[in-house]
């Protein structure tokens, strides 16, 4: 089937547990476009109304009913045991999709692609415009680390606290002794944006193991259109990250005090590009054009 011709609406799957920005900048460019796009729940009989749907994998079974024309997502890799054989599962099992995003190509070779199927590769993004409306934002933390529970990670804070560091802590709650850490617990997307521009700098603490070492940081990606230096752990996305961009991060395991976080020139790279807008649009026109190549 040949997108352009034969399409006029379009679903974007998404579930209650998973936020993705990708969605609701997908579902604008698209309205903008002209397309019918809305949002369906997982699994819902609602999407066979739809023309095509854009499917956020996860685990689509072939054997389920979709709209004549699919675009399938992957945009990461199982983690934990077992993890290949989950992938091999999911690529074996999931629908076969018309079009095809992928995070970047090592996701892209271990998910096994068909070279048949056209594809576009898509790293992570963030919201400019959000950003923006925070920008006059008061400073009140030295560092913000926004994201999940890692190994190891509530010992870096701790050391970075008893420095003197103020630390604002967004994505779960955990009792500190230290008075100089604010948990903030889980907050929305925009209220999550708002502490980061409150802060001076942005902390990345991810496990350098495979696949979150080779995975976009979302969280880097914010820092940066958000104006923050970054504080990092060193492992290869985000060193290649920082080459490819001219940036300059702060290693993580060379704080030995606050005036090594303080005296460091931190290079803020430009991510503009990345925003989810410009994001969308490289992802819709690929689309586009490898559906005028077979018309």
């Amino acid at each position: 089937m040949i997108f352009t011709m034969t399409i006029k609406s379009i679903a974007i799957e998404v579930t209650s547990r998973a936020f993705l920005p990708e969605a609701h900048a997908y579902k604008n460019y698209l309205q903008n476009r002209g397309y019918c796009c809305e949002f369906v729940n997982k699994g819902s009989a609602e999407s066979l109304s739809y023309d095509a749907i854009v499917l956020f994998h996860g685990f689509h079974p072939f054997w389920r009913r979709y709209p004549d024309f699919i675009i399938g997502e992957y945009h990461s890799l199982s983690v934990g045991r077992l993890s290949r054989l989950k992938d091999f599962i999911k690529r074996l099992l999931n629908v076969r999709a018309d079009f095809y995003v992928f995070l970047n190509e090592s996701v892209k070779k271990k998910i096994w692609h068909s070279k048949t199927r056209p594809y576009v590769l898509r790293g992570m993004g963030f919201d400019q415009d959000q950003f923006n409306s925070f920008k006059k934002e008061p400073k009140k933390y030295d560092i913000i680390y926004a994201g999940s529970p890692r190994e190891g990670l509530i010992e870096r804070l701790e050391t970075l606290a008893s420095l003197d560091l103020t630390i604002a802590l967004v994505g779960f709650d955990y009792a500190f002794q230290n008075s100089g850490i604010t948990c903030f617990g889980r907050r929305s997307p925009e209220e999550t944006r708002k502490i980061i521009s409150q802060s001076h700098l942005g902390l990345n603490y991810t496990p350098d193991v495979f696949p979150l070492n080779i995975q976009d940081s979302t969280k880097v990606i914010e820092y940066c259109g958000a104006g923050l230096g970054v504080i990092t752990n060193r492992y290869v996305w985000v060193n290649e990250f920082e080459r490819r961009r001219s940036a300059r991060f702060l290693d993580l395991d060379l704080i030995g005090s606050k005036n090594d976080v303080a005296e460091f020139n931190f290079v803020v790279p430009d991510v503009s590009d990345l925003d989810w807008n410009k994001l969308s649009a490289n992802v819709y026109e690929s689309l586009f054009q490898s559906s005028a190549s077979l018309s």
